[in-house]
């Protein structure tokens, strides 16, 4: 565990001094959430579904950009090779690099969550706990998908643009189940009315969890 408090404390640190990529990421929900708001109709913007789906697009968007900030900040100044060479697992780096992206989509999604209630004038009362496992799951799930494309396209030529191409597809389906789940907290119905969505949820995070554990020390290995 000493491995990995370390270089998860040495994320946090650098964007507590920075606070570039919390900026971003709030900067960038705001405004799909606000772009959004004005151009969904007037008939439907203060519906639950619309609520619902902007904030999951704002959410995926900022967390595209928070995925690619932890991993750059990395290879722009070598320090990902001097990880590699120190005697750090690389799984446990892996692991270190999820919680800092997690922690970063819980600040993204949390401003997320109240800019569509305030913008699409939704009743919060009794959608905080349902909305906030929604929440919960789809940045876990996203942040383990996230952090591992961003390692491959990290990589590559033109990884930006292929981060993209690469996430928005895997996260479909949770997307869908994170969108459904959520909509359905902010129209009142109770908790297990999104069980199922849940369920999907938590299988995409457990699938991507693994798959970046086992696979991360392939992926940054030596070429």
């Amino acid at each position: 565990m000493r491995p990995f408090a370390a270089i998860l404390r040495k994320d946090l640190m650098l964007e507590l001094r920075s606070g570039r990529t919390t900026t971003a990421l709030v900067s960038l929900a705001l405004l799909v959430l606000v772009v959004l708001a004005f151009a969904l109709d007037r008939a439907i913007a203060g519906g639950s579904d619309a609520a619902a789906g902007a904030m999951w697009v704002a959410l995926v968007f900022a967390g595209m950009l928070g995925a690619t900030r932890v991993m750059l900040a990395e290879q722009e100044n070598g320090c990902l090779r001097a990880l590699l060479l120190s005697p750090v697992d690389r799984a446990t780096l892996y692991a270190a690099k999820l919680a800092a992206a997690f922690i970063f989509m819980l600040g993204a999604a949390l401003a997320a969550m109240i800019l569509a209630i305030l913008f699409f004038n939704l009743e919060f009362s009794n959608a905080f706990g349902t909305l906030s496992v929604a929440l919960l799951l789809g940045a876990l799930g996203f942040s383990a998908l996230a952090t591992l494309l961003a390692a491959i396209s990290a990589r590559a030529r033109g990884g930006e643009l292929l981060l993209p191409i690469l996430i928005v597809p895997l996260f479909v389906p949770a997307l869908i189940a994170g969108v459904k789940a959520s909509a359905s907290a902010l129209s009142g119905a109770q908790f297990a009315a999104a069980g199922q969505w849940f369920g999907v949820l938590a299988a995409f995070d457990v699938l991507f969890v693994a798959a970046g554990y086992l696979l991360f020390e392939h992926v940054v290995g030596e070429e």
